[in-house]
């Protein structure tokens, strides 16, 4: 169950919209507490999240009360082949805004209730991988200060870290190590990978930045790993790590690595074995064909 102020934040409704909506409308009818306040189920946030999005293509929400989930799928379909777009900018921006007015609890909290409510492809790729690049836009024109940026880093790593470890202790599919190579500390980008693997019932073995190639193909190898995924974004001896990788660990083993460093002109010279992966999007379709592949 969510509070008022959850829901005004995850849907981008303000509060006194949703109270006029349910005066007006009974658009959902939340539980009220002991005290009279308000508590609304999954299921009306995302009912409230579609609602805005159709009132935000000049849909009137006197017309939109009256159908019935069906059919507002079918209008936003209709409308769009990309429904979402604006409420999820807006939980990014109030992100933003959260770490630039120095409010960590409040980052917490947006991304904590993101999470929550949505399924985890949509808020990996549709708010959280444009938020990483937004911030460090942002701290590159002199907008956010170095602990600015920090503020929503930390809060990404603690509640990505949280959902992670939830979702691999009920997992049972391919076993997946994830890290970055020594001298690479930017994790948040692997982390997220971490969280899609997880998310499609891999079993995520989650090493963290900097990590040695030789201790990494050990590891890999005790646990039974089916595929190590590698991210890199600074290219300092990529080549010459990947190819000290390629050689300890054990043929059986998929390598799959990703980031602005594999793809640039001066690393060529990568194991033949590496598989390129160029976004999120083709990191979960590997996860796809990976899982479809085993026996059921």
């Amino acid at each position: 169950m969510y509070s008022i102020k959850a829901v005004s934040q995850a849907t981008g409704l303000s509060i006194e919209t949703l109270r006029a909506w349910e005066r007006r409308y009974q658009i959902v009818v939340p539980i009220r507490d002991a005290n009279g306040r308000r508590a609304y189920r999954p299921d009306d946030v995302i009912r409230l999240r579609k609602l805005r999005e159709a009132t935000e293509r000049g849909h009137p929400i006197s017309r939109l009360a009256r159908l019935a989930a069906e059919e507002v799928d079918s209008l936003l379909r209709a409308t769009s082949g990309q429904p979402g777009t604006a409420p999820l900018q807006n939980v990014a921006d109030q992100i933003i805004e959260a770490a630039a007015d120095y409010r960590p609890a409040d980052c917490d909290r947006l991304l904590a209730t993101t999470l929550a409510l949505l399924p985890l492809q949509v808020v990996v790729q549709d708010v959280l991988s444009p938020l990483m690049v937004e911030v460090g836009e942002r701290w590159h024109r002199g907008e956010l200060s170095i602990a600015q940026e920090r503020i929503v880093s930390m809060a990404l790593r603690k509640q990505l870290s949280s959902v992670l470890d939830t979702y691999s202790r009920i997992a049972t599919g391919p076993i997946m190590v994830l890290a970055t190579p020594s001298g690479e500390r930017h994790e948040l980008g692997i982390l997220m990978c971490a969280l899609l693997a997880a998310a499609r019932n891999l079993r995520c073995h989650y090493l963290g930045p900097d990590l040695p190639m030789a201790d990494l193909a050990t590891y890999a190898s005790r646990v039974n790993a089916d595929v190590v995924v590698l991210s890199v974004l600074m290219n300092d001896g990529t080549a010459a790590q990947l190819t000290e990788l390629s050689q300890y660990l054990p043929a059986s083993i998929e390598l799959w690595g990703g980031g602005t460093a594999l793809g640039a002109a001066e690393c060529p010279a990568l194991p033949a074995r590496l598989r390129l992966l160029g976004s999120l999007a083709e990191f979960d379709q590997a996860i796809l064909l990976m899982t479809s592949r085993q026996p059921h």
